[in-house]
């Protein structure tokens, strides 16, 4: 299809390629900055040391954005102002007075409080932070702002006493000392780091701490700093961190390298968190929990960031990137290690079968955020290799293919090399790249090469240049006569993706009967690599596994433990689908059955009816030996994001108002199937509140199926009496997991006679009227409920709009913001996607206000069309008119620009 509409500024930005990358003119050993702080002025004196790469004097060219240049020194001798090139972009030396080495002083002057694009020296709430990665430090100060450029920073931070009691930066505290009113510290760094790495925070905040002894017997400091009224929620974090800490010793060797590792929670932060060296920032989204407070998911998002973080302190900062397009070099890699640690500890002190059901349980968690966010992205216009080829604006690659998928190819490693051999590959890249900044060619050989399989690594290297989704389509041939079986195995790439050479794909697999007997004949592998276009693999089954058989073929376990982020095709019959959703060993593939079904049944293909899902969920639901929480997992439907993305690829056009009705029609179908077992779990929230709360994954599993069962009751009974019970239990609950679980259930039965849903919202407003992440889950919880009465979310513009004007809404701040648009344009589909085309006019207009002040904001935001062509098209002109008005506003980012011209690209 041709566009008729295209973005007003089309092409406006220049597009940088990995292929031209070139080494940097200058290094710069050494980096000392003086900061006189202040919310609305603050001087910058950067003074460093830079050396020419090439031998021979070249100009000095430094990075700046939207700087205030006041003067700059020349060793120890004042510049004039003719003898630099200086705007608020750039700062140039010229070569004739750089020489091949100097030492350059530079003072800026910055203005924080109006900094609202929270990148660079920004004010939040009465304190000074900073976001430097990707190119925030040049907004500080002029510099040499890439990742390939390494400095050993000495920082000394000036502001008043009483404004900014606490002034931290990267390293070690080395002075502190008082002048007057003013605080004076100095802090050491003596690691080279690149820029994006310098933090520093300046504000009013307590502490909590901890001392640790380290492997090597050294102590080490641990501390959490948080607003005073937040303090009290900050011990979950402090405990999370030791528990990475003591982890990441124990499985990579890896200890921490600093006297003192320090977390600050930030009140407005764009992203999650951020791993300066020995100061991590982090979004209190991801530091305060408590049960009062925050949910379980809550809980296990700390723990996992905290983590991620952390390892990030060797798998980011120890070994940085050569260059941007290395992105998943350090979050690919650092994503694999929290997934890990994450299912280490969820499985820590649990025996056999429930550990193996808890990491289980993760795992498709892991799963499910990749279907439901990845696999989108693979198939959208901003598809592209977990390692970009190109970008015009980096930010906008801060991508679920660069963190998730990345995090998956490594996976595939570890699976093809087991825990012990990954771990030499860990090993030998420490020992090649500590101190440096590298590429993914250097991690991928180091682990390659310290197990002698160096003969895959032209072949695995195509993964990091491969957009798209692959996918392996599986056919299978049995002669009962012979016992002979055979599988054949095509891998097929995305036409988007510019090289088809076939990719290394593990497949780990097992065999059944129809009646669900494990096959273990010697022959039948338990994982194959898959390395041609087409492989065909054949095995004689031997006569005990024959005679289980009976002359019926074998049922494949395909792709156990999700092995390869593929798309699998295998025309399994509803009768095999059962077999392995009741008897296959492999937890994840049981559940992956489970999803099958129900897929098959909203999709109709197969044509499953819904009493065939419910028989298969209803025997997992009444099995004594699964937990709670795997029970919960095969028992939620996939989220109506996963459905469209399926219905696309289908090849038919996405209709929200249907998948909304069909998935709620078989919502009712298990409810009544499972009438009784279910009532009986429900009824076990009257007594929930007897018990104390604890984050544990036993627990965390009985309170999700006591939800889940409490969501599906609510569908057989929605009286007043019935309300009531739902309120009483909001009002007697003793944790914020139960609390929001009964309050999206008032929502969703709607007031009644006795206004119980606006009861419970008015309460909760009150109660929590102090707490930002509290009222975040408040605007949330309205716009993504689905109300039984309005099931296809006709009115949820309305209520979104309400909200906007209410306030407590604050574009200021990212999770305010992202609690009302980021719930309305990606969790409830039919309510945005509706045919008048009302959502999307609320989507241009909010997102040209927003990308007004924070540009990386609003672009990520802009990502909720990024599939706008698979729709009808009714909609589709309606999502094509909106990108093409915001694209078309005026002083737009450079992040919105770009997501705007791919959005409206032809062919894509």
């Amino acid at each position: 299809m041709k566009d008729s509409l295209q973005p007003a500024a089309a092409n406006s930005l220049p597009t940088i390629r990995r292929l031209d990358y070139t080494p940097p003119s200058h290094q710069i050993p050494t980096m000392a900055l003086h900061f006189e702080l202040g919310l609305e002025s603050t001087l910058v004196t950067s003074e460093f040391a830079y050396i020419s790469q090439t031998g021979q004097p070249v100009d000095l060219v430094l990075d700046g954005d939207e700087l205030v240049f006041v003067r700059a020194w020349l060793n120890g001798q004042a510049l004039a102002v003719g003898d630099l090139q200086v705007s608020e972009q750039q700062l140039v030396l010229p070569a004739a007075l750089a020489g091949i080495e100097g030492r350059l002083t530079v003072q800026t002057r910055l203005n924080p409080t109006a900094n609202t694009e929270l990148m660079g020296l920004y004010a939040s709430r009465g304190g000074l932070y900073t976001q430097c990665e990707s190119q925030g430090f040049r907004r500080i100060t002029y510099c040499l702002d890439r990742p390939d450029v390494l400095s050993i920073y000495t920082v000394t931070l000036r502001g008043k006493a009483s404004e900014f009691p606490t002034l931290l930066s990267n390293g070690n505290l080395i002075k502190q000392v008082t002048e007057g009113e003013h605080l004076v510290c100095t802090w050491h760094d003596p690691f080279p780091k690149p820029s994006y790495l310098f933090a520093l925070v300046a504000a009013d905040l307590q502490c909590i701490e901890e001392t640790v002894t380290s492997a090597s017997g050294a102590q080490k400091l641990l501390q959490v700093y948080t607003k005073a009224q937040d303090i009290g929620r900050a011990d979950f974090a402090l405990q999370s961190l030791k528990r990475a800490v003591f982890w990441d010793e124990k499985r990579f060797g890896l200890e921490l390298d600093l006297e003192r590792f320090m977390i600050v929670a930030v009140p407005d932060f764009n992203s999650g968190a951020m791993e300066n060296k020995g100061l991590n920032l982090f979004n209190t989204k991801y530091v305060l929990a408590d049960p009062q407070t925050a949910t379980d998911r809550d809980h296990e998002l700390v723990e996992a960031v905290i983590g991620h973080e952390y390892f990030h302190n060797w798998t980011g900062n120890r070994i940085t990137c050569r260059d941007w397009f290395q992105l998943t070099l350090k979050e690919g890699l650092t994503v694999f290690r929290d997934q890990e640690f994450t299912a280490d500890i969820l499985a820590h002190g649990l025996p056999t079968a429930q550990a193996a059901s808890a990491r289980a349980v993760k795992r498709i968690d892991d799963v499910r955020t990749l279907r439901a966010h990845q696999f989108p992205e693979d198939a959208g216009p901003m598809a592209h290799p977990i390692r970009p080829a190109e970008y015009q604006e980096i930010r906008n690659f801060y991508t679920a293919t660069v963190y998730e998928k990345g995090a998956e190819v490594i996976r595939m490693l570890q699976t093809l090399l087991g825990i012990d051999g990954f771990r030499k590959g860990m090993d030998l890249y420490f020992a090649r790249h500590d101190g440096s900044a590298a590429t993914c060619e250097d991690f991928v050989s180091s682990i390659l090469d310290a197990n002698d399989r160096g003969d895959l690594f032209e072949a695995f290297m195509r993964w990091y240049a491969t957009p798209g989704t692959p996918l392996v389509r599986v056919s299978d041939q049995f002669d009962p006569s012979t016992g002979q079986y055979s599988l054949t195995f095509e891998q097929h790439l995305s036409s988007k993706s510019p090289q088809q050479a076939p990719l290394p794909i593990p497949m780990v697999l097992g065999f059944l009967t129809p009646s669900g007997e494990l096959l273990r004949s010697a022959p039948l592998p338990s994982q194959l690599l898959l390395t041609e276009q087409t492989t065909t693999v054949s095995f004689q089954l031997d006569t005990a596994d024959q005679q289980q058989l009976a002359g019926r073929a074998p049922v494949p376990s395909l792709l156990r433990g999700f092995s390869a982020p593929v798309l699998l095709d295998y025309p399994y019959s509803i009768e095999q689908l059962q077999t392995l959703a009741q008897f296959d060993s492999d937890a994840f593939n049981r559940w992956d059955a489970c999803q099958r079904l129900i897929m098959g049944h909203l999709l109709a293909k197969p044509a499953v009816e819904g009493q065939a899902v419910a028989k298969s969920l209803v025997s997992i639901l009444l099995d004594d030996q699964l937990s709670p929480g795997f029970k919960t997992q095969c028992w939620q439907l996939p989220s109506e994001a996963v459905v469209a993305e399926a219905w696309a690829q289908q090849g038919c056009a996405i209709d929200p108002q249907a998948i909304r009705l069909k998935t709620m029609a078989l919502s009712r179908v298990l409810a009544q199937a499972g009438q009784t077992a279910l009532q009986a779990l429900d009824a076990s929230l009257d007594q929930a509140t007897s018990q104390s709360y604890s984050p544990d994954a036993s627990s965390v599993g009985r309170r999700a199926l006591g939800h889940l069962a409490q969501s599906l009751v609510n569908l057989l009974d929605d009286s007043d009496g019935r309300r009531a019970q739902l309120l009483a239990r909001y009002q007697a609950c003793n944790n914020m997991t139960a609390r929001m679980a009964h309050l999206s259930g008032l929502i969703a039965l709607g007031d009644g006679q006795g206004q119980y849903a606006q009861q419970a919202l008015d309460d909760f407003a009150q109660r929590f009227a102090d707490n930002m992440l509290a009222m975040d889950k408040w605007f949330t919880v309205q716009i993504t409920t689905t109300r039984l009465s309005d099931p296809e979310g006709q009115n949820t513009a309305a209520i979104v709009e309400t909200l906007l004007a209410d306030p407590r809404y604050d574009i200021a701040n990212p999770n305010r913001v992202r609690s009302v648009l980021g719930a309305f344009f990606a969790g409830n589909l039919a309510g945005f996607h509706q045919a008048n085309g009302r959502g999307y006019q609320l989507w241009a207009r909010e997102l040209g206000r927003l990308d007004q002040r924070n540009g990386q904001l609003a672009a990520r935001l802009a990502r909720s069309l990024d599939r706008w062509r698979a729709y009808e098209p009714g909609r589709k002109a309606g999502m094509q008119t909106a990108i093409a008005q915001l694209a078309g506003g005026n002083k737009r980012s450079a992040d919105m620009t770009e997501v705007c011209e791919r959005l409206l690209k032809e062919n894509c």
